[in-house]
């Protein structure tokens, strides 16, 4: 090295010190890279200022800032792990179940709410719901009891849509269904216009079964009416001529109303369109 030469500064433990202007601070000359990396930090310093905001906030509620920053701890918590669960990244629950949220907190702009099994028996999903209510914000700032909630998502139940006040009655009948007999109960609550503990009790005499299409319970249909044997009564020369027409059976069967079908990705269940 020439006595002139400076040297060579040593590198920083973080990666790239900024400098001065035009100087590379992301670690790669991949435009796309940096652009992910600048749309990080974005989303980064957004993220703190929220949190900044929110922890003045809760202070001047009345929280000191350990239990105000506990508090945002555990709201982003709970965020991450819906957001988990919407994307895939953790393991989908087999049981049906409802996010429940305190009414009161959430229009003060606070997530004081959680995911309940509704499989379970209907007095402890009460249970729960109050467990819920019990931790209002609102409740320990005012004194006045947190009583109003509703259904803010949903998860395992197939196509059915549940409303934000669901009747709990049904939202439990329908977690215990779904569990001991899979989404052909949720299908059948699905079909049915009216939605009630009387209509959901029907399921095991309506369901008729699961198939891989219409036509293969139409050709069930003449198997349990005994149809090969009945055709081959007839004489030789009419056997050549007489077909079983499913597809017609299929039609009839639906346009009578007799029977209805509930396609899934495998096939379709079908029910009896009588009940």
């Amino acid at each position: 090295m020439s006595e002139h030469e400076p040297p060579t500064p040593p590198p920083y433990p973080d990666g790239p010190r900024p400098g001065a202007e035009g100087v590379n601070t992301y670690g790669t000359d991949d435009p796309e890279q940096q652009a992910e990396i600048e749309a990080a930090r974005t989303a980064a310093a957004e993220e703190r200022r929220a949190n900044r905001e929110k922890l003045e906030r809760y202070v001047r509620y009345g929280l000191n800032e350990e239990d105000a920053t506990a508090l945002i701890e555990h709201e982003d918590m709970l965020k991450q792990r819906r957001d988990a669960a919407e994307t895939g990244e953790t393991e989908r629950r087999v049981r049906p179940r409802i996010y429940v949220r305190s009414l009161v907190d959430y229009t003060e702009g606070h997530d004081i709410g959680d995911w309940i099994d509704v499989s379970q028996d209907l007095e402890d999903i009460h249970a729960d719901i109050r467990n819920i209510l019990s931790r209002s914000l609102h409740a320990h700032w005012t004194g006045q009891p947190a009583e109003e909630w509703a259904i803010h998502d949903y998860d395992g139940f197939g196509q059915i849509t549940l409303s934000e006040y669901e009747s709990l009655d049904v939202v439990c009948a329908l977690g215990k269904g779904i569990v001991e007999h899979g989404l052909a109960f949720a299908a059948w609550a699905e079909i049915n216009d009216e939605r009630d503990i009387y209509t959901l009790t029907r399921f095991e005499t309506a369901y008729f079964g699961d198939f891989g299409d219409r036509d293969a319970y139409a050709e069930h249909v003449v198997e349990e009416m005994n149809g090969e044997e009945e055709l081959a009564k007839l004489p030789e020369w009419l056997r050549d001529i007489v077909r079983v027409d499913t597809k017609r059976m299929v039609h009839e069967m639906e346009t009578s109303g007799d029977v209805r079908f509930a396609d899934h990705p495998g096939g379709v269940w079908v029910f009896n369109g009588r009940m």
